[in-house]
């Protein structure tokens, strides 16, 4: 009970981003930016002017309510530049410069690292101002609603209202219900749905002090980006499974509706309003030794092992931390080189090899290993043999 306690306190944090970043263009993962708002939490400014986040593996368990091995899993991908598809370093900006007006591309992350449990972010210098320090012109979130929401456009809405409903609700001095409108480009625009995607033309308009939004749109259209063209299907899958996620897990209720050029939607009005007196009380699982024991393991095995090995490890020990150890530190004192080391340590942890009675590990004879060691290192007999096989 202590522990979930504790738990609940670390997630109900806040966090201040710059509206700046939260009114940008551009597109990024649910999960980038998700580690964004836990980032916050132990930031600092190295040499060279970067924002660096380091964040534990054990807070990552507490923050996702993880209690598989498949978290981290997705955290190493997320940071390998190596995998084709979205990873952290995809994550862009557009933003109009506030003195000369000029858009400006901003990779957020620089660079990124998930070593022995805990991942380290590294961001762009050029953004330094507007994530530390920040003294005006930024929002308050909470963390708790933001690793709430599953889907990217959900978060990405959650912001941009949040920032729209503080901002009025401040200037106004009053709060309750408050109406915020879009253009339908400009909004799949903030949502990352549609990009300037390196097309010159689409950041001159976007320069402007007025963009020609219907301009924009078919110079998308021409670049092949026609995701969520056809309004019905925007709404479908976008706007109405946002507005229910918001109302279901966030501190804000959404309404909205399309604002009507002819018979054409040409943009959406928000309804927003701040929930009162909320009362958070979301289902959160127990923290389980399993979620520690892993932790413990990927601080020992990570140099050895990828992250999926470990907790292939630890499902085959039974979470047995011990047998584990022991397996491992038989598998480093062991002086024949050995070929496939998850294999070595199931064998090991299963005939407890590390105890001094046991027998050592002898891999069982296949087609791979039927040929006979050759002493005088016959290296064209040795690759007849393997492609025979």
């Amino acid at each position: 009970m202590q522990d979930k306690k504790r738990e609940q306190l670390v997630v109900s944090k806040s966090y201040k981003k710059s509206n700046e970043l939260i009114n940008a263009m551009g597109k990024g993962t649910a999960l980038s930016q998700k580690l964004f708002a836990i980032g916050m939490q132990n930031i600092k400014i190295d040499n060279t002017n970067n924002v660096v986040a380091t964040i534990y593996g054990s807070e990552l368990r507490k923050m996702f309510h993880s209690s598989s091995g498949s978290l981290y899993e997705h955290i190493e991908a997320l940071c390998d530049r190596q995998i084709k598809g979205a990873t952290i370093f995809d994550w862009n900006l557009l933003m109009k410069d506030q003195k000369n007006g000029k858009i400006e591309a901003h990779q957020v992350v620089t660079d990124a690292s998930f070593k022995d449990g805990t991942l380290t972010l590294r961001y762009n210098n050029s953004l330094t101002d507007k994530i530390v320090n920040l003294q005006k012109n930024y929002t308050v979130l909470s963390l708790a609603d933001t690793l709430s929401l599953k889907s990217v456009y959900s978060l990405r809405l959650y912001e941009m209202l949040k920032s729209a409903y503080d901002y009025k609700k401040a200037l106004i001095k009053e709060g309750g219900v408050l109406a915020f409108e879009y253009n339908l480009t400009e909004l799949k625009l903030e949502l990352g749905i549609i990009t300037s995607g390196g097309n010159k033309e689409i950041k001159a308009e976007l320069e402007k002090e007025r963009p020609d939004y219907d301009k924009i749109d078919e110079l998308a259209e021409k670049t092949g980006q026609t995701k969520y063209k056809e309004y019905k299907i925007f709404n479908r899958n976008v706007l109405s499974k946002a507005k229910d996620e918001l109302n279901r897990k966030t501190s804000l209720d959404v309404d909205y509706e399309p604002i009507k050029s002819g018979r054409r939607a040409a943009g959406i009005r928000f309804y927003v309003s701040q929930k009162e007196n909320l009362i958070t009380n979301k289902k959160e699982l127990p923290v389980i030794n399993k979620d520690e024991i892993l932790d413990e393991l990927i601080e020992l095995l990570h140099g050895d092992f990828k992250v999926k090995e470990i907790r292939e490890i630890a499902e085959f020990a039974g979470y047995d931390l011990e047998k584990i150890r022991k397996s491992y530190e038989y598998m480093q004192s062991y002086v024949t080189t050995i070929d496939v080391p998850i294999a070595f340590m199931k064998e090991c942890i299963k005939n407890e090899y590390y105890n001094s009675k046991a027998e050592p590990f002898v891999p069982k004879e296949n087609k791979f290993n039927t040929f006979q060691h050759n002493s005088n290192d016959n290296f064209e007999e040795l690759e007849r043999l393997l492609l025979d096989n």
